[in-house]
């Protein structure tokens, strides 16, 4: 069963560790010492956190739960009819399972027009597309895609 909680401040530990699980391969091939790459995660963390709150104040930020258990990590802006999913991310024991289509199709029953940014070399551009998700730009290294019901 998939559930979305309102994350608060007792859950940034949670929150660090599911930024962490999508930021670690970038990092590994620098051969930093491990408290060196945990600080500058850490930093970069603050940053994404800091950013997201002050482009979408009014944001929703969610703890994804799946069968109970904490999975991942979610922010959507929404405005009417139409949503911006601002952050997604799934730790990797629950990735590539459905859990990511599965949330993809609840947001759709809740818009009529979903737009989102993922970088050009994501796996999940692939999923996005499945989804029915087209490329509306390109402000490398991201691109801009959107779903919107017919």
């Amino acid at each position: 069963m998939l559930v979305f909680t309102e994350a608060t401040q007792q859950d940034e530990v949670f929150l660090f560790e599911v930024f962490k699980s999508t930021k670690m391969e970038e990092f590994i091939p620098m051969n930093m010492p491990e408290e060196q790459l945990e600080m500058l995660l850490h930093m970069q963390f603050r940053a994404q956190q800091m950013s997201y709150r002050s482009h979408y104040p009014s944001a929703h930020h969610g703890i994804i739960t799946i069968d109970g258990q904490q999975a991942g990590y979610i922010i959507t802006d929404q405005l009417g009819d139409e949503i911006r999913l601002v952050f997604i991310a799934l730790l990797p024991d629950f990735r590539n399972q459905g859990h990511g289509t599965s949330i993809l199709e609840q947001l759709k029953h809740k818009a009529t027009v979903i737009s989102l940014q993922v970088a050009e070399h994501n796996p999940a551009r692939q999923l996005y597309r499945k989804l029915g998700f087209t490329e509306q730009s390109q402000a490398t290294p991201y691109v801009i895609m959107q779903w919107q019901r017919k």
